[in-house]
């Protein structure tokens, strides 16, 4: 069972780690580093709770840059789709454009261009709302493997991903980092930053002490 008051405290129980976290996540490309630093603090599922200290940069680094990977490789379906969307759009009105001006007809397609976008629309949410929601599954698969790949071991990952303890976690911490980042936007400078820290921190940790569970 997940102790989400530990989650919830962790980012704040060593105020140094947390204020390198923040200026790290302020500096874009190095913010690589604390993307690293919050997928270390998936060790939870080792019941650890304390802060992993900030050490091994390099490793930090690239463990971020292949968490960016993996989460673009997750939304790469729905970037598909809005691609596909975007180019069919622009190709049915121009075709329609010069058939009007050949017939001599005004070419009045609206309806259908606004039923074709809604439909794309509502097709790349979902498939964003899917990506989103196996996302954190399949980092921890990567960070408890230690491996690329296990992020993308999918019939191991959706058997996990129904489960009813990962779709509450997966709740609370969504509803958790939509108020918490919502609230560090009123912190000038550092708020956002100091949000996505903080929350990714948050959510490592309730992930990563669910996972034995799974």
């Amino acid at each position: 069972m997940v102790d989400y008051g530990e989650a919830i405290k962790r980012p704040f129980s060593d105020v140094k780690k947390l204020l390198i976290g923040i200026v790290i996540q302020l500096i874009p490309i190095v913010n690589f580093m604390a993307i690293g630093y919050q997928l270390k603090c998936a060790n939870a599922m080792e019941k650890k709770f304390e802060l992993p200290e900030w050490e091994e940069w390099g490793n930090l680094f690239v463990k971020g840059l292949m968490a960016i990977v993996i989460g673009f490789i997750y939304m790469l379906p729905a970037l598909i789709v809005l691609i596909v969307m975007g180019f069919t759009v622009i190709t049915t009105a121009l075709s329609a454009v010069q058939g009007g001006v050949a017939t001599g007809q005004p070419a009045d397609i609206s309806g259908m261009l606004a039923g074709m976008m809604s439909i794309g629309v509502i097709i790349v949410l979902v498939l964003m709302l899917i990506a989103a929601y196996l996302l954190p599954l399949a980092l921890i698969s990567f960070v408890s493997s230690d491996s690329f790949g296990a992020a993308f071991r999918l019939g191991k990952i959706f058997r996990k991903a129904f489960k009813v303890n990962y779709i509450v976690v997966w709740i609370v911490m969504v509803i958790y980092s939509l108020v918490v980042n919502l609230i560090a936007l009123f912190v000038p400078y550092v708020g956002s930053a100091a949000g996505l820290f903080i929350t990714g921190v948050t959510a490592m940790t309730a992930f990563g002490e669910l996972y034995p569970e799974l």
